[in-house]
Parts: C-alpha cells; sequence; structure tokens
C-alpha cells in the first residue's frame, strides 16, 4: 500500500479528522490524482465502488471495507 493510500483509508472514515471513524466514503472521478489510487484499493479489497450521481457531482463514491479497516491497524 502505498502512502497516498494509506490517506485515503484514513481520510475515508475521517481518521485524518477524529480518533473515531464518523463516516465512511471518497468522492473521486477520473482525471483526479485520487482516482486510480482508489481503483488499486478496489483491486485489493480494501475498498468497494459505486457509480456516482447528482449528490457526488458525478464523482464515483468508494468505500472502505472491512479488510480496509483492519489494513489500518
Amino acid at each position: 500500500m502505498t502512502p497516498e493510500q494509506r490517506d485515503i483509508l484514513r481520510h475515508s472514515p475521517g481518521l485524518g479528522i477524529s480518533k473515531r471513524p464518523y463516516r465512511n466514503h471518497f468522492c473521486t472521478g477520473p482525471g483526479s490524482s485520487d482516482y486510480a489510487h482508489c481503483e488499486a484499493l478496489v483491486s485489493a479489497g480494501l475498498m468497494v465502488k459505486r457509480a456516482g450521481n447528482q449528490l457526488s457531482g458525478g464523482d464515483d463514491v468508494y468505500f472502505v471495507t472491512e479488510a480496509g479497516i483492519e489494513a489500518l491497524k
């Protein structure tokens, strides 16, 4: 896991701001520097991806899996 991927996994549940998770999502899309990292995390089973919608501005939405949470420990 790259440092950028670890940062995404920590940011998604809000662990960069709080000591306890309070959310579970990360929005990004093609052209973003985070997009390839999120796709790699999906391939590794550490995140899952849902198609974007109006609420996410059309960007895909990624969620940390239980395996992703364990990888942070």
